[in-house]
């Protein structure tokens, strides 16, 4: 084999592992212990996601400014109490308490707003939205970095069914 084609064969293989690492970092949702997460309310009080065992959760990471997250509260928001009913909808941001707040009271949607006390790099999501899916027993299901199609009656029924 020539230089030339060590060579080629190198930086194919550069490529190929530069490729996988920003998919995993970018396409693929960290491991996370959302029950130990330290999140708080918009008034800065800690929120226990452990008191929610026992009820099936979606857990959005989401920020006020990203297209595919907005997309996606609004339509949970819209399907909330005809297709979602006991199923609690955490959304979470490490935005200020401020823009939270304003965020909040702007749209009335009917979840509940948590701030991450650690900021979204901290605990490995690089890309928003991500979204995790919570057993009756506490336990992550299901998770996905992009966007969710909720209104697709067949995503929505196995999601629900994951939870159960």
């Amino acid at each position: 084999m020539s230089k030339k084609n060590t060579y080629i064969i190198l930086v194919i293989a550069m490529l190929g592992l530069f490729g996988l690492y920003m998919f995993n970092k970018y396409k693929v949702a960290p491991k996370i212990d959302i029950v130990n997460l330290e999140v708080m309310d918009e008034n800065q009080v800690p929120f226990d996601i452990k008191t929610l065992k026992g009820k099936m959760v979606i857990v959005s990471f989401y920020a006020s400014w990203c297209p595919d997250c907005l997309k996606e509260l609004k339509i949970l928001s819209k399907i909330r109490n005809e297709k979602l009913n006991g199923i609690e909808v955490l959304a979470i941001t490490d935005e200020t308490i401020e823009k939270l707040t304003t965020f909040k009271t702007k749209k009335q949607y009917p979840f509940t707003f948590l701030k991450l006390k650690k900021s979204f790099n901290d605990i490995k999501i690089f890309s928003i939205p991500t979204v995790y899916l919570i057993n009756k027993q506490g336990k992550v299901v299901y998770e996905k970095v992009g966007y969710i199609d909720w209104e697709s009656e067949a995503e929505l029924s196995h999601l629900k069914s994951l939870m159960e």
